[in-house]
């Protein structure tokens, strides 16, 4: 099981990165269409906004509604592991889809050389 902290990181970290990767991109590649950026830029933004904002979890039961601590324990760490892994295959699903806009951005000819 991740720790919250740990996946908030992950996601900044991620989300960071890809924009980065789009800036230098959209600045050494020529024929990047630039008018695209600033769209992808804020998706990129609104992903990690609602992801963060996803990932405070809370588990709504408590010890004393269960038989003992053991299935306490096996049915709160199945939550959290669902919950995590929903979050997962949903940020990485518009992530794919920022992905496709950055490389529709990308100039279409064999030839994409960097600016000299």
């Amino acid at each position: 099981m991740s720790s919250i902290r740990r996946t908030k990181k992950m996601i900044r970290y991620a989300c960071g990165d890809i924009a980065a990767e789009l800036l230098i991109a959209s600045y050494a590649i020529k024929d990047f269409n630039r008018d695209e950026t600033a769209n992808i830029i804020n998706d990129i933004a609104s992903l990690q906004v609602d992801a963060l904002s996803k990932c405070n979890f809370i588990f709504d039961k408590s010890k004393s509604d269960f038989e003992n601590e053991k299935s306490y324990r096996e049915t709160k760490n199945k939550y959290y592991s669902a919950a995590f892994r929903h979050l997962k295959d949903e940020m990485s699903t518009r992530m794919q889809k920022i992905v496709d806009k950055m490389n529709a951005a990308m100039p279409q000819n064999d030839n994409n050389s960097a600016k000299a």
